[in-house]
């Protein structure tokens, strides 16, 4: 399941290997969002089905009859392979989303995906196919066991979306941000959250909690960035350190609580992932990996630049009209 399959180089690859395994016997399906198709052309559910793939399309847009779902985007990355392995986290599917040397600095895209194993595939399959009954009208099943072995680290998934699951990420985050005691780190490519959440940022770092927001410095989607920038005060004013990383554009997603909790997967900051998008993410409770992860987002601060509070105060009139405009329309950025 992904939101983008780009039908280039790379996704070509994918189609392939995806081919091959369904002329081998084995049971593949692929879901795509009917909206992020749309950045491909040819079109990767046509070459699918072209290769014998069962391939649906999720809430694809219409004129007639008019479907009135085009805000409610299927975000998931999701890749699960017999059971055994399993990846999760923010890439899409494509080459303009892996990070290249050389060419465009531009059209580089850096970003964090997981591997995973173990029960928690069992999770991430069964809302696969909850999206997958929902697109094909086929009866989900429920998916096989996973053997546990007993090792590992405790983690489980977490999924939100416009229908029973309605605003619990954002629950979620507010609820782990109001229990932190020492260090939050936040990274991620669009930041726009509800007031709640702003409020529970503002109060961590008013009782002592030190709290790191990294964001990308240069944006793939401008009037974000600038609407970003808009509201930016409100977190530094009460102490929030607002970092930029430099180029490429960052699309990883983390956060992290008292080097103890961690939060991966698809979702992003802002009004269409907290709100409208079915959005899936995996809770990762261990010190190691948390600490691990705080490492990667201590080297991406290192490698960029603070955020202060005098160079938003000093934008100029042109800038703070511009940003203010892209502000109003954050409900659907």
């Amino acid at each position: 399941s992904t939101y983008i399959f780009d039908t280039d180089e790379t996704g070509q690859r994918f189609i392939d290997a995806l081919a091959e395994a369904r002329e081998r016997g084995v049971d593949v399906r692929v879901l795509v969002d009917g909206f992020g198709e749309y950045y491909s052309w040819p079109r990767p559910v046509r070459r699918l089905r072209r290769r014998g793939v069962p391939a649906e399309r999720f809430l694809p847009p219409r004129l007639l009859p008019p479907r009135m779902s085009l805000n409610l985007r299927n975000h998931h990355k999701i890749l699960v392979v017999d059971g055994r392995e399993g990846f999760t986290g923010g890439m899409n599917l494509g080459g303009r989303h892996l990070r290249r040397a050389g060419g465009d600095e531009r059209d580089r895209v850096s970003d964090l995906h997981f591997r995973l194993h173990g029960p928690i595939l069992r999770q991430l399959e069964a809302e696969f196919l909850r999206a997958w009954e929902l697109a094909s009208g086929e009866p989900a099943e429920e998916p096989p066991e996973v053997p546990d072995s007993g090792e590992g680290i405790w983690c489980r998934t977490l999924t939100d979306g416009p229908d029973e699951d309605l605003d619990r990420i954002t629950m979620l985050l507010s609820a782990t941000i109001a229990q932190a005691r020492e260090r939050i780190d936040i990274m991620t490519p669009y930041f726009l959250p509800p007031r709640e959440i702003i409020g529970a940022l503002q109060a961590a770092s008013l009782r002592g909690v030190e709290v790191h927001l990294v964001l990308p410095e240069k944006n793939n989607l401008p009037f974000v960035h600038w609407a970003m920038r808009n509201m930016l005060w409100e977190v530094l004013y009460q102490g929030v350190r607002v970092h930029y990383q430099p180029a490429p554009f960052a699309h990883g997603k983390l956060f992290v609580v008292d080097g103890r909790y961690t939060l991966i997967g698809s979702s992003n900051w802002d009004a269409r992932s907290l709100r409208l998008n079915f959005e899936l993410q995996v809770e990762v409770f261990d010190a190691d990996f948390a600490e691990r992860m705080s490492a990667f987002i201590a080297d991406r601060i290192s490698a960029g630049r603070p955020v202060t509070l005098d160079e938003v105060d000093n934008r100029g009139l042109p800038e703070r009209i511009r940003d203010s405009l892209c502000w109003l329309a954050t409900p659907y950025l």
